[in-house]
């Protein structure tokens, strides 16, 4: 199994491409979120 770290997929594009790109491919895939804004 595939392990996805991204962003915060509102805030960051290039963190929602490759999730969108799997999940359109039906590929199964751990997402590992590292939050990019806290406040």
């Amino acid at each position: 199994m595939l392990t996805l770290i991204i962003g915060n997929k509102n805030y960051s594009s290039w963190s929602l491409r490759p999730w969108l790109l799997l999940r359109h491919a039906g590929i199964d895939f751990e997402e590992i979120l590292i939050p990019l804004y806290q406040g």
